[in-house]
């Protein structure tokens, strides 16, 4: 048993490799989940950010802190993990909460040989009083080391881009405990409504994304795609391009979408496939020209670099 202090030090100059490993483990198999979810889609909607270790005073400090709040006035280095679960962490960021749901529902579920889920923690259906929303999942992580199997405790959350950007505006990483400034009324009070309309961003960016997907998709009725295929054939210059679609302009001036469906139909791979890597920017391309109640699309011919039958 020994002091706080002394715990942690102890800790990050034991544990350090088996933390590490860890949190590589943790960032692979994450990075598989959202591959097998997102494998048809834009894959930069769920984003593993590159994990981190806390900062030795600030695990002091939640220790620290922990120990007072259960009257423990010395500690071991295996309760530093214990008592601050949050040691080892990896982020993840979406597009959506859409996408937030998706990839927390998946991680409860999809956990294999060596991750154990302990607890899973939705701070978007209860926010915390400050207003921080995302969802948290603890997991317990297997590492093996010379000495034989350790458990690792890391902590991944799951945030949206706008979520995570409130942390960045209300400067969460100073007031929140042990962050050197003390919250005012005023700092509470403006933190909470911020993430109450970042909450309101969020909720119409899903409403957007849903639209896009249906604006982007393919024609589902024989009717319609046997009728673009009598659309005569035009010109086009591709203006801007991404994974999801492109954006290209005709002799008249018209700019239009060439969605990643039409790319798909020409392209020599299956599956999904990113828009930018089969029509690059500045290319000019044969296409017909399609138009309905959704907008004006483009659909290819041939790709640039595809020969045609």
């Amino acid at each position: 048993m020994t002091d706080p202090t002394t715990a942690v030090r102890r800790a990050y100059e034991t544990r350090a490799d088996a933390w590490d490993a860890a949190m590589g483990m943790v960032e692979g198999w994450l990075d598989e989940r959202a591959d097998a979810l997102l494998a048809d889609a834009d894959r930069m909607r769920l984003v593993v950010m590159p994990g981190r270790i806390k900062e030795e005073a600030r695990t002091v400090d939640r220790l620290t802190r922990a120990a007072t709040e259960i009257a423990l006035a010395e500690v071991t280095v295996e309760q530093v993990e214990e008592l601050v679960r949050d040691v080892v962490g990896v982020k993840v960021l979406c597009k959506s909460t859409r996408d937030q749901a998706l990839m927390a529902d998946d991680v409860a579920r999809a956990l294999e040989p060596g991750i154990h889920l302990v607890e899973m923690r939705d701070y978007v259906a209860e926010p915390k009083p400050s207003g921080y929303r995302a969802v948290h999942a603890l997991l317990d992580v297997d590492v093996t080391t010379p000495e034989g199997t350790t458990v690792v405790a890391v902590e991944v959350q799951i945030k949206t881009r706008v979520q995570d950007a409130w942390g960045e505006l209300t400067h969460e990483d100073l007031y929140k405990p042990g962050g050197g400034l003390r919250p005012s009324d005023f700092h509470r009070s403006v933190g909470r409504t911020m993430a109450n309309l970042l909450a309101e961003v969020d909720r119409l960016a899903d409403d957007l994304a849903r639209e896009f997907d249906v604006a982007t998709a393919e024609p589902a009725s024989e009717g319609a795609r046997a009728a673009v295929g009598r659309i005569p054939i035009r010109t086009v210059v591709v203006r801007s391009t991404g994974p999801r679609y492109a954006l290209a302009v005709d002799d008249e001036g018209r700019q239009g979408l060439i969605p990643a469906f039409a790319v798909r139909a020409l392209a020599p791979t299956e599956g999904h496939v990113d828009v930018d890597a089969f029509v690059p920017e500045g290319a000019t391309l044969e296409a017909r020209v399609f138009e309905d109640e959704r907008g004006l699309y483009y659909l290819p011919v041939a790709l640039p670099h595809v020969a045609r039958d």
